[in-house]
């Protein structure tokens, strides 16, 4: 039964869209594709699903429609069941039902934002050079290690490292146990305030990251440059702006219905977490600064 009520479930969004439409007036036998005993299939539920298909071939309609028959054969199931009573499938189509509504809601209140300028792009273009015309793919060797092991001498050391050999010597040395590792990264990976550094890394150097109560010391073993023009760019960066735009314009709107609203919270289970700077599309820890000084890269 639980195998059956996650099927039904996954199909509660299309339903609860078209479910209305059915119970009213009856439609003509031009919108009637299929019949599954008492029920019908119509053009528009087919639509509905094929808004999703542009130009849809014939091959592709007919699988959806049979999809649509699957679907009718396991509501009638669950109907059947008495699925549309148990308490988590109630709670389930009901959040389903809230999800559609708020999203309708959302996309309403929120509009679209307008296409980023040519200023905008171009702007954005220049600001970002590790992104686009210093672009690098990058090779490094990574250490995790404790935070905490970490001192101004051996730090002082690390600064003269500029093999993985001599690092692995300098914390053997110290007794501080590390996990070592090798990987490639593209600059779109890596965090996009910490591009410039990593643009003006040499061959050995080495920059600092954040794991939570562990550090990251990459050491640059290779770079091989992998620019990107501006009209290759341009397209990204108009994607990229016009979700910050719309981020933020959500946000502005949902604090103004916060604002109008009249909001009590009977119980709180923590306070509002502090929101991070944004590191656009890379998401990564963020820089231990105490440490950036004493590391090749980060002078």
């Amino acid at each position: 039964m639980k195998k059956l009520s996650t099927v039904v479930l996954a199909l509660s969004t299309l339903f609860l869209l078209t479910a209305c439409n059915d119970k009213e007036e009856k439609k003509s036998p031009s919108q009637v594709l299929a019949k599954v005993n008492d029920a019908e299939i119509t053009v528009h539920q087919l639509n509905f699903v094929l808004g999703k298909i542009p130009q849809a071939t014939a091959e592709q309609k007919q699988q959806v429609l049979d999809q649509l028959i699957d679907q009718e054969l396991l509501l009638n199931k669950a109907s059947e069941l008495k699925l549309d009573r148990e308490p988590n499938i109630v709670q389930a189509i009901e959040a389903a039902k809230r999800q559609i509504l708020a999203q309708a809601a959302a996309e309403r209140v929120m509009g679209k934002p307008a296409e980023p300028s040519k200023a905008a792009v171009d702007d954005f273009y220049a600001k970002n050079s590790g992104l686009f015309a210093d672009r690098k793919n990058y090779e490094f060797v990574m250490f995790l290690l404790d935070k905490a092991k970490l001192n101004d001498a051996i730090i002082a050391q690390l600064d003269t490292a500029v093999t993985p050999m001599k690092v692995k010597a300098i914390l053997d040395a110290a007794n501080i146990p590390f996990e070592i590792n090798e990987g490639r990264r593209a600059a779109e990976q890596l965090p996009m305030q910490m591009l410039p550094k990593f643009v003006a890394m040499k061959q050995g150097d080495i920059l600092s990251m954040n794991e939570g109560d562990k550090i990251m010391l990459l050491q640059l073993k290779d770079s091989q440059a992998a620019p990107v023009t501006p009209v290759e760019a341009e397209p990204l960066i108009k994607r990229y702006l016009s979700t910050n735009a719309a981020q933020e314009s959500a946000k502005t709107k949902l604090k103004a219905l916060r604002a109008a609203a009249k909001i009590e919270y009977l119980q709180k289970f923590a306070s509002a977490p502090v929101a991070a700077p944004a590191t656009g599309a890379m998401n990564a820890s963020a820089v231990d600064d105490s440490l950036k000084a004493g590391l090749k890269g980060l002078k």
